[in-house]
């Protein structure tokens, strides 16, 4: 016991100390986050690269450990080939997030680093080869290799999605390495029981910095490297023999996490946009939506992770899964039947998942087929339905065959999507699309697709000028829903805040035209 305090102790002095001398550093260098207006609307620049400060005070400890008088040295030695592994893969994932605070990489580029990243973690040691839940064990066989880099790289982009919101991640991934390190502790893991300590530690130094207002940011270089090291974690945390992980405890540890990245893929994949797309419905954006300051989204957020890692614990204690399984399922039954977060992308799935079904059971008739439009406001009041019916009008005018719009307007508190379908029955190759942005100040709050028929019976560019003026009036209705001034808020404490001023002036719409695929 006296060897976890001391290395608590130490991780959190040498993050405070490296973390005010990055913090300094990164100032000089201008590695900072500028406001934008858009998405970034903390009122002055802050410094990043708190991930560095995170990795240097854990690896200064982690190296302590080797020479640390202490029972359990012995043990680290033995596996040095893992911790070593541990060690150069973070290094590497928090280089990573450095480029992309950096450039911006795209989502693809980014997915490919942390696989590769993971697969140096993995050559180290790192696997789960069976896994136990209830009273099953399921040897996963060649399934043992794909179904660890799930786990990681759902870790990884867990911790990366919801650091929005100052000391949030930083804080969460505080209580969840104390909680490994408990599991680890409880289960006979005594090295690994220290590792999650030095990352506590570490962590709980730099939160002196972070924590609402913060006056360093983590940076995708901090965020990535915390759900690595707690992936990791919570594998070799949660062992029952070689390689066999007794998943209920980890699993329900991660419910607030998972829950938060589920509804982002399917809020994104079933609104028509891409699963990288950055939006602003995530769990601490939603308590945002509702009045929450950032202190009180970190408690409330904090206080449901608590709440599952005490039924994860007590799953081991008593060595009973449903503990586990059953606070994890509470959690997430409350949040989304009280309206907390969930309660709309769980309509979007049952409207989806009707819809699907009507279209399976329905017999062919013939001609035209005309889906149902279906509509989503995930956030905001503003008349976008109203805006939508010109649309459906417009697609009935111009015999299209898709209209989709989505809308995000984070400084107006508004976010919308819609779809309308409708199959003619004729060869593909006929088929036109044409993606139109929505435009405010050179910055993209949405988008409008269109698809349709190819006019057989006049020339393309005449019949194209007609669908381009039918816009029009879309146009003016979109400047109009877009120019009122958002409510007057206290950004201090929230890393992307509601704006003090409207930045979505002068919106517009790219017609279509040099710059615009049509096809």
């Amino acid at each position: 016991m006296n060897t976890l305090i001391a290395i608590t102790a130490s991780a959190f002095v040498a993050s405070t100390v490296l973390t005010f001398l990055v913090r300094r550093a990164a100032l000089r260098l201008g590695v900072v986050d500028f406001p934008d207006g858009i998405r970034k609307l903390h009122n002055d620049p802050i410094p990043l690269g708190g991930g560095v400060a995170i990795y240097l005070a854990f690896v200064v400890t982690i190296l302590g450990l080797f020479y640390w008088p202490s029972p359990w040295r012995s043990q680290l030695r033995d596996d040095w080939t893992y911790y070593v592994g541990l060690l150069l893969s973070a290094g590497c994932i928090c280089v990573l997030g450095l480029i992309d605070d950096r450039i911006n990489l795209r989502g693809r580029q980014k997915l490919i680093g942390q696989v590769a990243i993971i697969a140096l973690l993995m050559s180290s040691g790192l696997d789960i080869q069976k896994f136990r839940i209830f009273e099953w064990q399921i040897d996963l066989g060649l399934l043992s290799l794909p179904f660890t880099m799930f786990w990681m790289l759902g870790a990884i982009n867990a911790l990366n999605l919801i650091d929005g919101v100052d000391g949030l991640a930083t804080s969460i991934g505080l209580v969840f390495a104390l909680t490994l390190a408990t599991m680890a502790f409880l289960l006979g893991h005594e090295v690994d029981a220290l590792i999650g300590m030095a990352l506590a530690g570490s962590l709980a130094g730099f939160l002196i910095f972070n924590f609402p207002p913060a006056r360093m940011f983590l940076g995708d270089s901090g965020s990535m490297l915390i759900g690595l090291i707690l992936g990791a974690l919570a594998i070799r945390s949660s062992l029952k023999g070689p390689a066999t992980v007794a998943l209920a405890a980890p699993t329900a540890v991660w419910a607030v996490l998972i829950l938060d990245v589920s509804m982002a893929i399917v809020r994104r994949k079933l609104t028509g946009r891409s699963i990288y797309t950055t939006d602003r419905s995530h769990l601490h954006h939603t308590l945002l939506q509702k009045g929450f300051s950032g202190k009180r989204i970190v408690i409330w957020v904090g206080l449901l992770c608590v709440f599952c890692a005490a039924g994860a614990l007590a799953s081991i204690s008593y060595q009973n899964d449903f503990l586990a399984i059953g606070s994890a399922l509470a959690v997430v039954g409350a949040m989304v039947l009280t309206g907390f977060f969930g309660h709309s992308e769980f309509a979007l799935m049952f409207r989806s998942t009707k819809a699907f079904l009507v279209s399976v059971l329905r017999l062919p008739s013939g001609g035209q087929q005309q889906a149902a439009p279906m509509t989503s406001r995930l956030h905001g009041d503003r008349e976008w339905d109203s805006l939508w019916d010109a649309l459906t009008a417009y697609a009935e005018r111009f015999d299209l065959c898709l209209v989709q719009l989505n809308v995000n307007l984070p400084a107006l508190h508004e976010e919308y999507h819609a779809v309308w379908k409708r199959k003619h029955g004729s060869d593909h190759d006929q088929m036109w699309h044409a993606t139109l942005p929505l435009i405010c100040d050179e910055h993209v709050i949405g988008r409008l697709r269109l698809a349709g028929l190819a006019a057989k019976d006049e020339a393309v560019s005449r019949w194209m000028a007609e669908l381009i003026e039918g816009l029009k009036p879309f146009e003016e209705q979109v400047q109009e829903l877009a120019a009122a001034a958002p409510p007057a808020t206290s950004p201090e404490e929230v890393r992307e805040p509601q704006g003090k001023r409207d930045p979505r002036r002068n919106v517009t719409v790219a017609t279509p035209g040099p710059k615009v695929p049509v096809s």
